[in-house]
């Protein structure tokens, strides 16, 4: 008779593998966009001073290759969604929507910070104020072209790619329901400052990436 143990190990092996590695893709992800923004900030500087020094270009030629090399290996590292099977045309439109969805993030965060490297107000990850044009740029994007490349998507999708969505949506959703309460009575509490939106955001829409990024590769 076979031993559970020697099916249940190889199965919780590979949840774990999944798990290491849509973390390793996040973690990549971030450090390009850390690795951008320091190019960014480099060069904002070397135009406020009027000149770039050697040991400016150094630090812009390391920035520029740690973002080109963490950018490469997201895309070596990324999972196959074919399962050993050609991609079908519409498949492939889905794709290049998500690809599209994150070169406009890419976007409006260099705006962001453009922004602030110019005026001094409203980067990236602040709360400032933050002038009417790029503010504008930013509102039009994402409300008009997101929603735009997300009905692309799911029109493009097949049904098991749209369930992993919907499952990571449901997880971000209990997120939210969690994270928002708790916050708000801890800071009644004095335990924690005041709620910030973008902070709650970016934790409800990272859980929704993490559950679809595994769901998708089961």
């Amino acid at each position: 008779m076979t031993d559970t143990n020697d099916i249940d190990m190889p199965a919780n092996g590979g949840f774990l593998a999944k798990i290491g590695g849509v973390l390793l893709l996040i973690l990549l992800g971030i450090a390009a966009i850390f690795a951008l923004g320091f190019v960014v900030g480099v060069s904002g500087a070397a135009i406020k001073h009027g000149h770039l020094s050697m040991k400016a270009a150094g630090l812009l030629a390391g920035g520029v290759a740690a973002c080109a090399l963490c950018a490469y290996l997201v895309y070596r590292l990324r999972p196959d969604m074919r399962f050993g099977e050609p991609m079908s045309p519409k498949t492939r439109r889905a794709n290049w929507a998500l690809i599209a969805s994150g070169v406009l993030g890419g976007v409006i965060g260099l705006v962001l910070a453009l922004t602030e490297l110019q005026t001094g107000e409203g980067g990236v990850f602040s709360n400032g104020p933050i002038p009417l044009g790029p503010a504008l740029f930013v509102v039009g994007a994402y409300v008009l072209l997101l929603p735009l490349l997300a009905y692309h998507w799911f029109r493009n999708a097949d049904e098991f790619e749209r369930a992993a969505s919907g499952k990571g949506a449901v997880a971000a959703i209990y997120a939210y329901g969690f994270i928002a309460p708790t916050w708000w009575i801890l800071t009644r509490a004095g335990l924690l400052p005041p709620q910030d939106p973008m902070i709650v955001y970016l934790i409800v829409i990272s859980v929704w990436g993490v559950v679809w990024q595994i769901r998708r590769a089961d």
